[in-house]
């Protein structure tokens, strides 16, 4: 009963900040000369809470009001004159003006150099470059523009896990749309899109693992000038991180016969939203994306098995040595650290060999795995030297002991003799 009355007084102390919280903007606001803030804090709740969410928004804080944006004359209570078009009020901007309203500010480089010099002016250019600018040309409204993703009196900082547009909220705001059947009606587009993203690996990156630096939505199909990636361009795209896989298959005869085929160079095995974590089951087996296109007799797939074979003998060799040499040290308290930089080595070697077969040359996999044992089987070898040195240890501690036990023994019995 007492936490009861303790949370009970909690919520009714919480009420009471946020009523002299709003109290205070419309007395700042009043202070301040702004008739927009008091008249509107007046308004219901919907027009309440957009003045409170304003107080977070990147445009407060930089000292802008609601008449930087919307014009009109904020030091009058007149309505008539404060909401006057000869005193610049524009209102609320429909959806095809939305850009040309943003972009009165944020494609001016004097404004935004007085405000944030960092912040680049292309942003409107851009955006009537993407996919969503061309359908808002033709007049379709229901296209994302500036206030879909950053919410209007509420826009935060992108590093703000509280932003629309942070690294962990940009899939859900891209789904608010690309999610809604009634929305993408008659795009042509799915809109099973964030449910495949969030399985992926990238997904797992970004919210199990807490990577921000893993790929979302805007780090494939951009920002401003988002487009869907052609078939050109995906390689290009995923090879923005994953530079030495894209070299590889740039490199391979693969390349030259799916770019006549107009196949995906990357999607063609990975998927696109839908990427899982790479295994090597993907290169021979029921699993197999190699039988999307080849049988099980075609050279192309038995390249595949080859290296799977090569790579899953290096997994086997590894886990066996890493299990001997922990035993080793953890057991006979022996020093293996020479043998640990075997193992790593070899480790190293088998990351190189997953990594090698975008260049769909089994020679050359198997050749790095074999490097990968060969270092491994070197700590093997240490590891066992380290195993034979500690019997070695423990016979001589047993035979020294058992050496001076007989000596005291015989001490012992001579300072018998001497005291009889």
């Amino acid at each position: 009963m007492r936490f009861l009355r303790r949370c009970r007084s909690m919520v009714r102390a919480l009420c009471l900040a946020s009523v002299l919280a709003a109290g205070c903007l419309v007395r700042a606001a009043l202070a301040a000369g702004s008739s927009c803030v008091s008249c509107h804090m007046n308004l219901g709740e919907a027009q309440a809470k957009i003045i409170r969410d304003f107080q977070g928004d990147i445009h407060h804080e930089a000292g802008l009001s609601c008449h930087s944006c919307h014009g009109g004359d904020p030091k009058t209570e007149d309505m008539a004159l404060s909401m006057s078009p000869d005193a610049g009020f524009v209102g609320k901007p429909g959806p095809t003006d939305m850009p040309r309203f943003c972009g009165k500010c944020h494609s001016s480089p004097a404004v935004m150099k007085k405000y944030n010099p960092a912040l680049p002016v292309d942003q409107e250019s851009k955006f009537w470059t993407s996919h969503h600018g061309m359908e808002l040309k033709k007049g379709n409204a229901k296209v994302a523009q500036c206030a879909s993703c950053h919410l209007p009196h509420s826009i935060r900082k992108a590093g703000d896990p509280l932003s629309s547009v942070h690294s962990k909220n940009v899939a859900a705001t891209c789904a608010h749309c690309h999610s809604d059947k009634e929305h993408m009606k008659g795009s042509g587009l799915p809109v099973n899109q964030f449910d495949k993203y969030m399985k992926s690996v990238h997904a797992g990156a970004l919210y199990k693992k807490g990577d921000i630096g893993a790929p979302t939505c805007n780090d494939c199909h951009g920002n401003h000038g988002a487009q869907p990636p052609g078939v050109e361009s995906i390689a290009m795209i995923c090879g923005s991180c994953h530079a030495h896989n894209m070299e590889l298959f740039n490199g391979s005869l693969m390349a030259k016969a799916w770019k006549k085929r107009g196949y995906h160079a990357c999607a063609t095995c990975h998927q696109h939203h839908d990427i899982l974590q790479p295994n090597l089951d993907m290169l021979s087996g029921k699993g197999s994306v190699c039988l999307e296109c080849h049988t099980p007799q075609h050279k192309g797939y038995q390249a595949g098995a080859a290296m799977k074979r090569g790579i899953e003998e290096g997994d086997a060799v590894y886990s066996e040595v890493t299990r001997f040499i922990d035993e080793v040290e953890q057991k006979k308290g022996m020093d293996v650290a020479e043998a640990r930089d075997d193992i790593q080595e070899g480790r190293q070697a088998l990351i190189q060999a997953r990594t090698a077969v975008h260049g769909f040359d089994a020679g050359k996999v198997g050749e790095i795995a074999s490097s990968a044992r060969n270092a491994l089987e070197k700590a093997r070898t240490f590891g066992q030297k380290a195993a034979r040195e500690f019997w070695r240890r423990r016979v001589g501690l047993g035979l020294s002991t058992l050496f001076i036990t007989l000596v005291v023994a015989g001490i012992l019995l001579k300072l018998r003799d001497i005291e009889k």
